[in-house]
């Protein structure tokens, strides 16, 4: 190797082969290359080599072409999440307790109709000169105390959810999950996190959907409690206006 790159290494272009192949094998200016041609065409090349750089690009052989390496998986934001190994634990304590949050909240509802009878009276029995129900709306303190109590705790349950959807995420990630559900979607008052969690943790492991189908569950079941609150509460205002003669209902 007579050429120099002018800093005392050797310039990159076609030389011997060390491995003994009769051919050239070509010096990028640091290390050998797995390029390698006869030795008749070395005074073409050389005279090519002796025009680039150090660090130029490994020459094509005739209808090759030089691409880069190319990304490890999953490097890059838009490569497809890589699925967890089997056996992969999918369920944690976070996503059970978030997921049965909303049974809590069912049965502290009877705490948020205490005296919900005595309201309705003494609004009718206040006449319809004017909303004058006061500062309790004819609430006795056990029945305010247990609203504020069912108030309270609807907001403490709230909160609880998005605290522990952000350490089930946390969870997930642990356990190599790539790019769980985002805990922040358990700001919205529904079974949202539960559910997407479920669905992205399925495609990822092949198992997990559980917490889903039980969130649908308490949801029908809660629509339907609703919907005998709403009957209920119709049945008593309508039979305790009839009661007072507010104004008849019946036939």
């Amino acid at each position: 190797m007579s050429q120099t790159d002018g800093q005392g290494g050797t310039a990159a272009g076609w030389y011997d082969d060390p491995a003994g192949s009769g051919g050239l094998r070509w010096w990028d200016g640091s290390r050998w290359s797995d390029h390698v041609q006869p030795a008749q065409q070395h005074d073409a090349h050389a005279h090519q080599a002796a025009q680039q750089p150090a660090q130029s690009q490994q020459p094509q052989a005739p209808g090759q072409y030089a691409y880069p390496t190319a990304p490890a998986y999953g490097a890059h934001p838009g490569a497809e999440p890589r699925r967890v190994d089997p056996g992969t634990p999918v369920y944690g304590p976070f996503i059970w307790i978030l997921t049965l949050l909303p049974a809590l909240s069912l049965l502290l509802l009877p705490l948020s109709f205490t005296g919900f009878e005595d309201m309705m009276r003494y609004e009718l029995q206040s006449g319809s000169g004017g909303y004058t129900m006061g500062m309790t709306g004819g609430l006795s303190g056990a029945a305010l105390l247990a609203q504020s109590v069912a108030t309270l705790f609807g907001w403490l349950i709230y909160g609880a959810g998005v605290v522990l959807a952000f350490f089930d995420r946390k969870w997930l990630l642990a356990r190599g999950f790539d790019r769980p559900f985002h805990w922040a979607f358990a700001f919205i008052p529904a079974p949202v996190y539960p559910i997407g969690r479920s669905i992205v943790v399925r495609r990822r492991s092949g198992r997990g959907i559980a917490p889903m189908w039980v969130s649908i569950a308490l949801l029908a079941l809660s629509l339907i409690i609703g919907i005998a609150v709403t009957v209920w509460i119709v049945s008593v205002t309508v039979g305790m206006m009839n009661s007072l003669d507010y104004g008849s209902f019946s036939s």
